[in-house]
């Protein structure tokens, strides 16, 4: 099977791609991806902005391609920290900051996940992206349980939680940083995961975004995983 997926990036188009191979593709895995290869690049010339250089991007040994993305070009890009904590370690007390309301966010109408959709792009670009598709297949899933704070009806913040342990897609207005608003969100995740029995929690990490990694391990996190991610240009 082979992923292919379209990023937001401002001089930029970026498709990340995934080639995930199971047991019965042991002894065949090149095989394979020399077989899904050629679409993904036709797809991404077909889907690209004319008007913008293009960046094939793919992590390095994720599903232990590392040789084949090398065969084929791909360079060193960005890099990227698993930071995970565990839950069994005390959890520092967060008061909720004052004038917002924190609460669960389904985000049932259309409307909400368009809003909600714009406003967290503004914080995620690149490789790491969202696009209102995506954001509905995602909510069909097993589980996507959204936290996010509200100035009145606006929203000022917000985090995600997956089955898995995650607490991701960390993002709060500039107008509200440097008022606990961050570390409050993050401390709801902790809680929804233990209130699910979970006791490990995780998230990705940008090796160049020194805030987010004062702030991740301001509240526990380490951070024992180095992914690389590698890029083609496919002009």
């Amino acid at each position: 099977m082979g992923y292919l997926r379209h990023g937001i990036a401002d001089d930029h188009d970026v498709f990340e791609i995934e080639m995930p191979t199971n047991e019965l593709a042991s002894n065949r895995m090149n095989e394979v991806r020399m077989a899904l290869y050629p679409t993904f690049i036709n797809t991404s010339q077909k889907l690209r902005n004319p008007n913008k250089k293009t960046k094939l991007v793919a992590w390095r040994d994720f599903y232990g391609d590392g040789d084949f993305c090398k065969e084929k070009g791909f360079i060193p890009y960005q890099t990227y920290y698993k930071a995970q904590r565990s839950l069994e370690k005390p959890i520092s007390e967060v008061r909720t900051p004052v004038g917002v309301d924190v609460k669960y966010h389904p985000m049932e109408s259309k409307e909400e996940r368009i809003k909600y959709t714009e406003l967290e792009n503004q914080f995620y670009q690149g490789v790491v992206y969202r696009s209102v598709n995506m954001l509905e297949w995602m909510m069909g899933g097993p589980e996507l349980h959204t936290i996010s704070a509200f100035e009145g009806d606006e929203l000022v913040g917000s985090v995600m939680c997956w089955q898995t342990g995650a607490v991701e897609r960390l993002f709060v207005i500039p107008r509200w940083r440097n008022k606990e608003l961050g570390k409050f969100l993050i401390t709801k995740g902790f809680e929804y995961h233990l209130k699910n029995g979970r006791m490990n929690v995780e998230t990705l990490v940008n090796e160049l975004d020194e805030e987010g990694k004062l702030l991740l391990e301001s509240m526990g996190y380490s951070f024992p995983v180095k992914l690389e991610l590698f890029a083609l240009g496919i002009n």
